[in-house]
């Protein structure tokens, strides 16, 4: 044999490895790189069908009450919603045909027994006769149901769109989270064309996903930096604070107070008070205490939540800018669920909780998975502020801004936010934060009713007074 035909062996040999290799490398890619895209790609049905043969798991609230669940046979589930509208934006639906929103798309990978090992799921079933592989896991909430319903009736008794969050502020259970304006989740596949032409905002979890100007109730926050910076809290108010020779900054109605204390200008919520003192505590001390607050930063929720920003190193920043920050305006946009948390902190000795909707996950053989303890988030600022912030906004409820939330025979501590939208038409988001009991604090409440001509004392307020009264007297809390 010539070196020509050795050659042309080889060459032919090098060419039948490559076949060979080729495939084996392709499948290992695929494999490692692309099985999952496949996998979730909406054009597979063998992704589809083995989701339907596996009965969905059952919604539960924090009483045990069923929320959600399936019946019919295998491949033809249905899900039933026992309150498909008070529910709507926490629970969502899982539709055949609109697909999932809300808890049912973020956690359907327990809903549907995706979640763990699938040999051990097997191996379960053969050894645990109570066990069934092919229903899903079973989801408890923190919620109370009647406290929703409450909630969703007080709300839009007056209002068409709206948010109210509430939770306990030393668990950061999520006790109701109600967004207006809603919809049915039983009934979504028939409402949908309906409800995308109506275009309002009903598949919009305002709670969560909206982000609003916070106005007076940010004052919460500037108050914390103020006590933190140890500059003077005394002012002499003459109803109009100019910064730099630039922008004036006046009070709600005209007011002018004199001289002024810190708990007299949070009671009053005066403006210029604000405006000037966080100048005076320093763009540096007011970022500091934000941050703590959770403001910029990303807080893991089980529903997507936006993250409350404030742009305070953007360029061109200025004192004016600061002193507007402190007020509640500027560039700050906050989440119902941010504020709500805000409160909280302040009836929680001033350390801020892990919020959180899912109490535990357990198997359909009743086994716990997943269980969700108090965890803290940020420790935000000393007991001793915290006391001095609540006696404030026991102030506020009592005799300030806030007084329609007031409730005989409850101690109520809240503080009331008016964020100017359009000055010209007079629209607002009218604000109301929250607590109560003030001396043992049980529950916390965030309202913010957006786009409209009242304020948050007027119209906010109210709404919080009623429903911290109704949870107060009606939710058994582990603690007692």
């Amino acid at each position: 044999m010539n070196k020509k035909d050795t050659k042309r062996i080889l060459i032919v040999l090098i060419f039948l490895i490559i076949l060979l290799l080729a495939p084996i490398m392709y499948l290992t890619y695929f494999t490692i790189f692309q099985a999952n895209n496949i996998i979730d790609h909406p054009a597979n049905r063998r992704s589809v069908l083995k989701e339907n043969s596996v009965k969905r798991g059952t919604f539960y609230d924090r009483n045990g009450e069923v929320l959600a669940y399936s019946t019919g046979e295998k491949y033809k589930y249905n899900r039933i919603y026992n309150y498909p509208v008070i529910y709507s934006h926490v629970i969502g639906y899982s539709d055949k045909v609109v697909d999932k929103y809300g808890l049912e798309k973020e956690l359907n990978d327990y809903l549907t027994g995706k979640e763990g090992s699938k040999i051990l799921k097997v191996f379960k079933s053969v050894v645990n006769p109570n066990y069934d592989q092919y229903t899903g896991d079973s989801v408890t909430l923190t919620t109370d149901t009647n406290l929703q319903k409450k909630t969703r009736s007080v709300l839009a008794e007056n209002f068409d769109k709206g948010s109210v969050v509430m939770m306990n502020p030393k668990t950061g259970e999520v006790l109701s989270m109600v967004s207006l304006p809603d919809f049915n989740s039983q009934n979504i596949a028939k409402d949908m064309a309906e409800i995308n032409k109506a275009n309002n905002g009903a598949l919009f979890n305002s709670s969560t996903k909206g982000r609003f100007a916070p106005g007076s109730v940010f004052k919460i926050v500037t108050t914390e930096a103020i006590l933190e910076s140890g500059i003077s809290q005394s002012y002499n108010d003459k109803g109009v604070e100019k910064i730099d020779e630039g922008r004036e900054f006046r009070n709600a109605g005209g007011g002018v107070y004199g001289r002024v204390n810190l708990n007299q200008a949070f009671t009053k919520s005066i403006n210029t008070y604000f405006a000037r003192k966080s100048i005076d505590a320093g763009k540096d001390k007011m970022a500091e205490v934000a941050t703590r607050f959770m403001i910029n930063q990303k807080v893991d929720f089980e529903l997507p939540l936006e993250v409350s920003t404030w742009t305070y190193d953007r360029k061109g920043f200025d004192r004016t800018a600061l002193a507007s920050a402190g007020i509640g305006h500027d560039s700050l946009l906050v989440t119902p669920l941010e504020m709500c948390m805000v409160a909280s902190t302040v009836a929680n000795d001033g350390v801020m909780m892990q919020p959180h909707l899912v109490s535990r996950i357990d198997s359909s053989d009743g086994k716990n998975i997943l269980r969700n303890a108090p965890t803290v988030l940020s420790e935000v600022m000393p007991k001793e502020n915290a006391d001095k912030i609540t006696k404030m906004m026991q102030n506020v409820v009592s005799s300030g801004t806030g007084t329609e939330a007031f409730v005989s025979g409850y101690k109520i501590a809240g503080k009331t936010g008016t964020a100017q939208l359009d000055i010209e038409k007079g629209s607002n988001n009218a604000w109301f934060v929250g607590f109560a009991p003030a001396d043992d604090p049980k529950v916390a409440i965030a309202v913010v009713i957006p786009g409209i001509q009242n304020s948050g004392g007027e119209v906010a307020a109210p709404i919080a007074g009623e429903l911290l009264k109704y949870a107060i007297d009606n939710i058994q809390f582990e603690e007692d």
